[in-house]
């Protein structure tokens, strides 16, 4: 079993099918670990009743259900089963319990948790310390580094620390013994230390699964770390302020308002963009033709209210068809996924001119 933490994901996208697509909301206190075990055990049940695929009947029946899966803080969770492979996600929109099988996976659910900002690494620095989180949305979870990592400015420098070593200045009148200026000492270190940190941070967090870093720390912090760091995977998005002394609730509170932010912002840009693209390329609810040009790669960016179905299926030659149970509009995501283009699953308030579907397409 494989968990995945990027959307679009290539591997997932590649799969063959058939797949059977499992969503389960999750009560996160402890005394629902049963409740959520017999929950899974059902849905699992309900899939196997409409699989006759053998494989496909064994990778279902050996996804772990114990109370150890269930007593990690999910607060949803997506299963894609493949007669190869089981993918999952921890997901953290809201979900309604569902199961399907079918030639293609079920993403609508999912793409709400990766529409607009990316699981990230948040970089909590001090000139003294750093400690590191995994994100999602607007939830952390503090990661345990280990004892070599550069937590402290002590455990980085040793004894490369300049803090109170004597410097030997060469001058005319021969050699004199002094002290380095405390404030000089101060910069030497921080940049020393900040350049270790945006090493080991970029080696081993940011560059395996090019994850993007969200920086916490001072404004003068900021600005010295930016300056030197290589970290590519290092985002303009930041909490200005100390993260000193605060617990990880301090600090997921100073993370949920940031998120919210960026939510709303590129969220009104978007929408923004539609408003402003001229009407030869953009598309309604014209279901044929959204159909055509999503296989075609035409596609940019495609806008799907949220829990809406039309039943029907898009043939190799762009034509759509209204038989069968498949959601038209699943379909519709998938190839603009697969073509490089952007999806967003919005409530109907949210929606470019309150339709089901629209899309803006490419130039």
């Amino acid at each position: 079993m494989k968990q995945l933490s990027k959307f679009p994901n290539q591997e997932l996208l590649s799969a063959k099918g058939p797949f059977v697509t499992i969503y389960q909301s999750v009560d996160p206190s402890q005394l629902s670990m049963d409740a959520e075990q017999i929950k899974f055990k059902n849905l699992i049940k309900k899939a196997v009743e409409q699989v006759d695929d053998d494989k496909l009947r064994h990778q279902l029946e050996s996804i772990p259900n114990d109370k150890q899966f269930w007593a990690e803080g999910h607060k949803g969770v997506a299963f894609f089963v493949t007669p190869q492979d089981v993918f999952y996600y921890e997901v953290s929109s809201k979900l309604n319990d569902f199961v399907s099988v079918a030639e293609r996976p079920n993403i609508l659910p999912l793409i709400e948790d990766f529409q607009y900002i990316e699981n990230y690494h948040l970089l909590c620095l001090t000139n003294r310390d750093m400690k590191l989180y995994a994100g999602k949305l607007d939830t952390i979870e503090r990661i345990a580094l280990p004892e070599d990592a550069p937590t402290t400015l002590t455990i980085a420098l040793g004894d490369e620390l300049t803090r109170g070593k004597q410097l030997n200045v060469g001058g005319p009148a021969g050699t004199v013994h002094g002290i380095n200026e405390k404030s000089d000492e101060l910069d030497i270190d921080q940049e020393n230390y900040f350049r270790i940190v945006d090493k080991y941070v970029m080696e081993h967090y940011s560059n395996p699964d090019k994850t993007p870093l969200v920086l916490f720390a001072l404004t003068e912090n900021q600005a010295v770390f930016r300056n030197l760091s290589k970290n590519t995977c290092l985002r303009d998005e930041r909490i200005e302020s100390s993260p000193t002394s605060l617990t990880d609730n301090d600090i997921t509170k100073e993370v949920s308002q940031l998120i919210n932010k960026v939510l709303r912002t590129r969220h009104s840009e978007v929408l923004s963009r539609y408003e402003e693209t001229t009407p030869q390329y953009k598309l309604g609810d014209q279901y044929q033709d959204l159909a055509t040009a999503s296989l075609e790669g035409r596609i940019e960016v495609l806008f799907l209210e949220k829990d809406s179905q039309v039943t029907g299926t898009i043939d190799e030659d762009g034509q759509l068809g209204f038989e069968g149970d498949e959601n038209f509009f699943n379909q519709l995501a998938l190839n603009v996924t697969r073509t490089n283009g952007k999806v967003y699953v919005l409530d109907r308030a949210q929606m470019p001119g309150l339709k089901d579907v629209a899309a803006i397409l490419r130039y």
